[in-house]
């Protein structure tokens, strides 16, 4: 007789896994959690170590007489150290003590004080941080230590710190260091601006030679100047501490820029312009038209329609490596208004987003519009849509003339020296001469690009020993602004001796695309059309001579004549145009 025995079913290897899986993601988790438990009666236990080490700190300091009351370099001056460490119960703990004066607003503050004294009494302030598991933590205990009779900055005075930015608003939080070496007793002690950017030094002990260094995160810095043989005359110099008197000192910083340079020996930009003598070159119109060269609404025995749409023929270039600006010459009575917007297709013109052309999508409503950042990939065509707008029907807005610029082709000049020099001054050496805080030299990498990176912002002047510039968007000078990308482009050629480079802008400095420039002097007489970045460059036949003359005109604006134009070796000018 057979016999059959019941077999027991084992686990199978992807069930092994699960139940693995499973395990470890609980193990793990729980391993997380004890590790963070820890943490938390570990970051407790040293609190309470911190907290017990800063009380005792501050009974100590408060047991000291007012006059002894200061830290060592500080102001006001004692010997009580800034910054030290201790190790209690097993644990590091890192201290820092901020003393210093306190000018109180019951008798009140600043030039209104009642009795001119600033320092009306002592702020103490006892920081204790530490490390756990890599995060840092902190706690402070402050304390106001008063004087047993009325206030007083014997043997001390006062020193007032204003921080300002590039446009004169005052800057909190900015970091103000003040140093001297040359007392009994050295004194560094750094502090913040507070939320008006002053930062006050009440009870400096009197003295010469101060030196002051102020700064912020990614800001740039300003500072006192030490007199050295370099600098024999600096701008602004040391400061001194009267006794009972307050020093009062003004800075300016920052937020650090970056430029990117670039040279080219080559450029090839074409304009495409559309001047409005008839329709051919728009694609189509909605209550608007053309009339005696000009673009308008259509109007009805004189009454203009409110509002109407216009798109120009879609412009397809055959060679494009950039596309560079558009322009457009309007003249707009009260009430009227003309926006230009980008598009992409002919049949149904469709918006190019804002997330490749901010501001598209609400219009532009400037002179020109930059449109460099534009991909050529994504877009190798553009069509260009204006909305033409009156809230007085019996006027209408005016296009006069708009025009397309687009790179073509360009070619990098590689290695080419230069030397960039700013405006800003720190003194002045022994034969007068500027010195100033900017200046860097060097060369252009082999792709014909330098980085200026944490530039101060400042206007900023380009030579190129070996090259005449003969286009520089932007302008040269170039104005940096604080906090700013930008890259700048220029046209390194070799040219003859005596040239001239005019650059065309308006009221507020921005550039005029297609503006007619024609030199003249005698017999001799030249015309050239501005560049997308307004610029044009005489440099064919031209004699070193005092006498030349500028006749600019661009639509919509004022022809202005400038004469007399001297030229001797290369020369620029600047010509404002008035609309």
């Amino acid at each position: 007789m057979n016999e059959r025995h019941p077999q027991g079913r084992g686990f199978s290897m992807v069930e092994v896994l699960v139940v693995s899986a499973v395990m470890l993601l609980f193990f793990a988790g729980l391993f997380t959690l004890v590790t963070y438990m820890l943490d938390v009666l570990t970051n407790a236990r040293v609190r309470l170590s911190a907290l017990s080490l800063a009380q005792e700190r501050v009974e100590y300091i408060r047991s000291l007489s007012y006059d002894a009351v200061g830290t060592v370099a500080g102001v006001p001056p004692g010997a009580i150290p800034q910054n030290r460490t201790t190790s209690l119960n097993n644990y590091t703990l890192y201290e820092r003590v901020l003393i210093q004066y306190v000018d109180d607003d019951a008798d009140g503050v600043g030039a209104i004080d009642s009795n001119g004294i600033v320092a009306d009494y002592k702020q103490v302030k006892v920081e204790i941080s530490w490390n756990v598991s890599g995060a840092t933590s902190s706690i402070a205990l402050i304390s106001n230590i008063v004087p047993r009779s009325i206030e007083t900055t014997a043997g001390g005075g006062t020193i007032r710190v204003n921080v300002v930015d590039a446009f004169t608003a005052p800057l909190p939080g900015a970091s103000v260091r003040l140093l001297n070496t040359s007392g009994t007793s050295t004194i560094d002690i750094t502090r913040l601006t507070d939320a008006t950017g002053v930062a006050l030094f009440a009870g400096a002990p009197a003295g010469s030679n101060y030196q002051i260094f102020v700064t912020d995160t990614g800001y740039s810095t300003d500072q006192t100047y030490v007199a050295t043989t370099s600098n024999p005359n600096p701008v602004t110099p040391t400061v001194s501490v009267l006794e009972s008197d307050v020093s009062t000192m003004n800075f300016q910083i920052d937020r650090l820029a970056t430029l990117r340079l670039k040279t080219y020996s080559s450029i090839t930009e074409q304009t495409v312009i559309e001047d409005f003598a008839d329709m051919t070159g728009v694609a189509s119109a909605t209550a608007a038209g053309v009339v005696a060269g000009e673009l308008v609404l259509n109007d009805t025995a004189g009454v203009y329609e409110s509002v109407g749409s216009v798109y120009l023929n879609e412009l397809t270039p055959t060679t494009l490596e950039r596309w560079e600006v558009f322009s457009i010459a309007t003249e707009l009575p009260p009430g009227t208004s003309v926006l230009t917007r980008f598009y992409t297709g002919t049949t149904t013109p469709t918006l190019i987003p804002e997330s490749d052309l901010p501001g598209n999508a609400a219009g532009f409503d400037a002179r020109v519009i930059n449109v460099r950042d534009l991909s050529v990939t994504t877009y190798p065509a553009l069509v260009v849509g204006l909305t033409l707008r009156t809230a007085n029907t019996t006027l209408t807005p005016q296009v006069l003339e708009t025009a397309f610029h687009y790179r073509e082709t360009s070619t990098l000049r590689a290695g080419t020296a230069f030397s960039l020099r700013g405006t800003k001054v720190i003194g002045s050496d022994a034969f007068t001469q500027p010195i100033y805080k900017t200046s860097v030299s060097g060369s252009v990498d082999g792709s014909g690009s330098y980085s200026f990176n944490n530039i101060e912002w400042d206007t900023y002047t380009l030579t190129l020993p070996s090259f005449t510039i003969a286009a520089a968007c932007g302008g040269n000078p170039l104005g940096v602004a604080p906090g700013s990308t930008s890259t700048y482009e220029v046209l390194a050629v070799n040219a003859p001796a005596d040239n001239l480079r005019v650059s065309v802008v308006d009221g507020t400095g921005v550039p005029v695309p297609v503006a007619t420039v024609e030199l003249r002097r005698g017999a001799f007489s030249e015309t050239d059309t501005a560049d997308a970045c307004g610029q044009t460059f005489f440099s064919s036949g031209i004699a070193p001579e005092p006498d030349y003359e500028l006749e600019v005109s661009a639509p919509g604006f004022t022809a202005s004549t400038i004469n007399p134009v001297a030229i001797n070796g290369d020369t620029s000018v600047t010509v404002t145009l008035t609309p």
